[in-house]
């Protein structure tokens, strides 16, 4: 990396003394309340975010007087951007068969779309034909494939000499590699002219499934001889994949995301350069792919430190810096915090996330369709979807200039935060014995989890929000649900339509294969993805299995209430009941009616707040009659002494079975032992985890999904 620059302006003694001014006016404003508390801003990754950034936060920063194009390539490895060519349409298909993937490429080809994404299942990724699998791999995560006439069904039609072709392989890129080669030979693209990516990701394939075919050294040796192969029959192509995003789709900070695609990618090249590819030619040949997440800011710098830090690792290796911009970075919009509920919200969350991968730098994208969580997507979602790559690039016009970003004291000073905290994970990684290791004793997963876990926290309190299912919902819309699928029914018709096709076994026993001649002589004879893996592995010893990394989206706690509340509503004729005890005039209870009424909606509860009570005796009375589950008090703190005992003794008394709340929280701990005495059940507050609260009463009532 650069030596450390200097600010242009050397005058910072008058900028520093201003600085101090508006401090000090700041504290005063603040009236004792401490700065750091009330306007710097924690993100996940443990920045602190000021409140104002000037020319000083750039003292000390390295490479900042680089330019595009120039290593280590802070500001992308365009010299101009996207200017002459712009990031690649990669919108991946969610489709299982390929005949349904065929129809939706086609379409998509024809309106915009300028890459193919072809994504296996996971039987296919672990080498598997569909009869070789659980019902549980088939179909699951991509499209079903096992034959080259399989293939051709699902890309044929796309001109594979003039678009570009990804394919995450899986474990080894071998098998379907192969079959994906003999395709394009006979279909009029040679290997020279195929460009994209065939890439095997044997550590991500065992991160998220905790199994692998086979043994690593086994995978590693045929993803070095895969690249070998392609550096000198297909030099266009990419071989070794890095995916970071499932890191990211598990809940792993914008830091773990990056540490962990660095440790993927430093044992990637140790692997090979040991199975005798130069790490000159391994360099070249990655590509890296990124989830991108909500946090605009950090997204932004996240894919800018990348690249300073991938050229750091390959100086490492003794490489020059400037084969570090030949990798190829692809981002795809994170499934964390997408939604079933209120999912058109969906095209906002994927338009800011977009965006920032766009001012990251970012070679290929995926916006995912909105309603791509329910794992079906129809033309209008991805119509929307694609055309918000033209929006960026020809409306919004952030393909006009290079590093966008570039400039602003706050995104370049978070870009060196980011970047000094995923260097110091990535060398405690390194230190643990690279991250092989880190993941056979569990090391990565906790850490991940343990993010997972606070940004959930973050949710179910609400200090992180979800619109439309843990803030502001809306009863009223239908939700969408998880498109049906009968994984066993699946995979039985492609286990009977696999082996009436299957070709004779792969002919050749040698396990390093340092050229496809054996594999693609076999695939066109109909050998299978699974009898071409067998081959590539025959008598490998097999790798233990770990903990794999577990993917959740933040909202699916949220839904689960709210499927509880539509269940009771089925049986019961009527969702949950929540009465709002508004006490005295609008001033004094409408604050936290307003809040309690929003509280309980985010778990489907309807809400009966017809009119106010001048005593509590009546508010308990109309509570006890409405057949509510749930009576909130809401009124202020001075009335609450008077209020609460009245309230809570009358409402027990006319039904025991009713949960007595109180809007707000006193903060005395003697107050609210007072309280509990009194009557009071749960305290509903800003603090509250209204997950577990929500949780809780549904289940005392017998709704359950």
């Amino acid at each position: 990396m650069s030596t450390t620059q200097t600010p242009p302006n050397t005058d910072t003694g008058a900028l520093a003394a201003a600085l101090a001014r508006w401090r000090t006016i700041v504290e005063a404003e603040l009236k004792g309340a401490p700065f750091d508390k009330k306007l710097v801003t924690r993100t996940p990754e443990g920045v602190a975010v000021q409140p104002l950034y000037t020319r000083l936060d750039l003292a000390g920063l390295p490479n900042l007087e680089a330019q595009p194009g120039q290593a280590p390539f802070l500001r992308g490895v365009r010299p101009v951007g996207y200017q002459t060519t712009p990031w690649e349409f990669a919108q991946e298909i969610a489709a299982r068969t390929p005949a349904e993937f065929n129809a939706a490429l086609k379409a998509d080809l024809m309106h915009g779309q300028n890459a193919v994404v072809l994504t296996p299942d996971v039987a296919a990724r672990a080498g598997l034909d569909p009869d070789e699998a659980t019902p549980a791999q088939v179909g699951a995560g991509g499209l079903s494939l096992a034959t080259v006439d399989e293939i051709g069904a699902a890309i044929e039609g796309a001109d594979l000499t003039a678009v570009p072709l990804h394919v995450e392989a899986g474990a080894d890129a071998l098998p379907i590699a192969s079959l994906l080669i003999e395709y394009a030979r006979t279909h009029g693209a040679p290997a020279g002219k195929l460009s994209g990516s065939i890439t095997a990701d044997p550590l991500g394939h065992w991160a998220a499934t905790g199994h692998l075919p086979t043994g690593l050294d086994s995978l590693y040796d045929s993803l070095a001889g895969w690249t070998a192969w392609a550096s000198k029959n297909s030099p266009s192509l990419k071989t070794i994949g890095v995916n970071a995003a499932l890191w990211g789709d598990a809940g792993a900070t914008a830091t773990q995301e990056l540490a962990f695609a660095l440790a993927a990618a430093a044992e990637y090249l140790r692997a090979v350069s040991h199975h005798s590819v130069p790490v000159a030619v391994a360099v070249g040949r990655f590509e890296f792919k990124f989830a991108v997440g909500p946090q605009f800011f950090t997204e932004v710098a996240k894919f800018r430190a990348f690249r300073p830090l991938w050229t750091r690792v390959v100086s490492a290796f003794g490489v020059a810096p400037d084969y570090a911009g030949k990798a190829s970075v692809r981002a795809s919009t994170g499934r964390w915090n997408k939604t079933l509920l209120d999912p058109h919200v969906n095209m906002l969350r994927v338009t800011t996330e977009a965006l920032s991968a766009v001012l990251g730098g970012v070679d290929a994208l995926h916006i995912a369709p909105f309603d791509e969580v329910t794992g079906a997507t129809n033309d209008f979602s991805r119509r929307i979807a694609r055309n918000l790559h033209t929006l960026l690039a020809e409306e919004f016009n952030f393909a006009v200039v290079a590093d966008p970003a570039g400039g602003s004291w706050y995104v370049e000073k978070l870009t060196d935060e980011l970047a000094r905290k995923a260097w110091a994970l990535f060398q405690d990684i390194e230190g643990k014995g690279g991250l092989a290791a880190a993941l056979r004793s569990g090391y990565a997963q906790q850490l991940v989890a343990k993010s997972a876990a606070d940004k959930r926290d973050g949710v179910a309190k609400r200090r992180v929000g979800l619109v439309g299912t843990n803030l502001f919902p809306n009863l009223r819309e239908k939700p969408f649900v998880a498109a049906p699928f009968d994984a066993a029914a699946f995979q039985a018709k492609r286990s009977s339509e696999v082996s009436a096709h299957r070709g004779a076994p792969a002919k050749a026993a040698a396990r390093r294969p340092r050229t496809l001649a054996p594999a693609l002589s076999s695939a066109k004879e109909g050998a299978t993805v699974g009898q071409l893996s067998k081959l590539f592995h025959a008598g490998a010893p097999a790798e233990a299995a770990i903990t794999p990394v577990t993917s959740r989206r933040a909202s699916e706690d949220f839904e689960e209430l709210r499927a509880a509340s539509a269940a009771f509503a089925d049986l019961s004729g009527n969702r949950p009941k929540v009465f709002l005890a508004k006490m005295g005039p609008v001033l004094q209870h409408k604050a936290r009616a307003d809040f309690a009424a929003g509280f309980f909606a985010v778990g489907g509860f309807e809400t009966l707040a017809k009119k106010a009570f001048e005593t509590a005796e009546a508010a308990a009375q109309a509570a006890v009659e409405s057949g509510a589950s749930v009576a909130v008090l809401c009124s202020t703190d001075d009335t609450y002494p008077t209020l609460v005992p009245a309230f809570a003794k009358a409402v027990k008394a006319g039904n025991p079975k009713i949960t007595v709340v109180l809007a707000g929280l006193p903060a005395e701990p003697a107050v609210v032992a007072a309280y509990k005495e009194a009557g009071i059940d749960e305290f509903i507050h800003i603090r509250a985890n209204v997950y577990e609260l929500l949780a809780n009463l549904l289940k005392k009532i017998g709704a359950t999904a």
